[in-house]
């Protein structure tokens, strides 16, 4: 029976080896992909920053260029500057049906404030056909109160 008790020790430890190795390796994994998530957060922050100074330098061609590689990457800062230079034709000709729809693309990954600017396009009719109804669906998922 003693061997037997021995051997059984013998595969509980391996056992215990190979997970405490893959708990490791997956705490390592998760640690470089927050490493790797932190590092992209960075770029995108110096990206945005880099656009506002040119932007507030009054050169909109190259800020719009700088927001439309951002928003295109997914920035939700990116797509409301989009939207906002399109609206007012700062750096790009201006387009209210193209304001929309970089504002449909913000409220559709979840920012309030591509809900309330879609809600008002669909309001005033300005870049999209008016429709009160779409109007008060994107209010509602905004949070926005009548």
């Amino acid at each position: 029976m003693r061997p037997y008790s021995q051997i059984l020790r013998s595969v509980a430890l391996i056992i215990l080896t190979i997970l405490t190795f893959q708990a490791t390796q997956a705490s390592q994994t998760t640690q470089v992909q927050q490493a790797d998530d932190q590092t992209r957060i960075a770029r995108d922050m110096i990206r945005t920053l880099e656009a506002y100074a040119v932007y507030k330098m009054g050169q909109y061609d190259l800020a719009f260029e700088r927001y439309l590689a951002l928003a295109e990457d997914g920035n939700r800062q990116g797509m409301m500057n989009v939207a906002n230079m399109y609206a007012e034709g700062k750096g790009v000709e201006q387009s209210d049906s193209n304001a929309y729809q970089w504002n449909l693309r913000l409220a559709e990954s979840g920012d309030r404030i591509g809900m309330a600017a879609v809600a008002q396009a669909y309001r005033t009719g300005r870049g999209v056909e008016q429709d009160s109804d779409r109007a008060r669906f994107w209010d509602t998922r905004a949070g926005v109160k009548e």
